[in-house]
């Protein structure tokens, strides 16, 4: 008899879905994935990043990056700008609504984080992070896998720990 609590991959999924149900919850009235959220986050700490650095800093497929950034820019929180140097490409920079509502929803998103971990131990949730950047460094493809500077992880384990 199939146990999912056995099967790794199993796990993973369902705690996916777990993280997605209580960002969502968190969130809910800034109406935005997190896979937007995440995108809208990233232009706005690379401003003019282009679109397909977005998708490798995002870990996010093209054609999902294209839906993302049509959806930002249609909710007037990121704007698109021709490059100078190659008509190609298109620079991403986050509006002053944009900036507005990540300054609104981060604290919420981040509380999400910290009721997603909140049944472990802090010992726990150091663990946890550690092993979960373990395998994701090591199942990614190497241009994909960049691991967070110091202060990022150093972030992440304070927003975990909080």
């Amino acid at each position: 008899m199939f146990d999912p609590f056995t099967k790794a991959g199993a796990l993973i999924r369902r705690l996916q879905q777990i993280s997605l149900r209580v960002f969502s919850e968190a969130t809910a009235p800034f109406d935005l994935s997190t896979v937007q959220f995440g995108a809208l986050q990233v232009i706005g700490d690379r401003p003019g990043i282009d679109q397909a650095s977005l998708g490798q800093a995002s870990d996010t497929d093209r054609t999902t990056v294209i839906r993302v950034v049509d959806r930002l820019q249609q909710r007037g929180l990121i704007r698109r700008e021709p490059c100078p140097h190659d008509r190609r490409l298109n620079r991403l920079y986050v509006t002053s609504a944009g900036t507005q509502l990540i300054a609104g929803m981060a604290p919420l998103a981040d509380s999400s984080q910290v009721r997603l971990l909140d049944p472990l131990s802090p010992d726990e949730r150091e663990a946890f992070m550690r092993m979960l950047t373990k395998l994701v460094l090591a199942h990614s493809p190497p241009e994909r896998a960049t691991k967070p500077s110091s202060a990022q992880a150093q972030d992440s384990e304070s927003a975990a720990i909080a």
